[in-house]
């Protein structure tokens, strides 16, 4: 799981063609469902696949004013 973290990571920095990225994905060191919901571009299935959460929710709750 952590090659797909690290190389989702270093895409949030980078502009890749097409053909580059699905190279990218072609050399990672995961299995081939992994590379197919990356070359896909199936966040659903990538989730599935690493065991994500469906949803986050974040809720802050201001203090009483006095």
């Amino acid at each position: 799981m952590s090659n797909i973290i690290r190389f989702l990571e270093s895409m949030g920095s980078r502009q890749l063609s097409p053909a580059e990225y699905a190279a990218g994905v072609q050399a990672l060191d995961v299995e081939a469902s992994h590379k197919h919901a990356l070359l896909d571009r199936n966040h659903g299935a990538l989730n599935d696949l690493l065991d994500g959460r469906r949803e986050l929710r974040c809720a802050i709750f201001a203090g009483d004013e006095e």
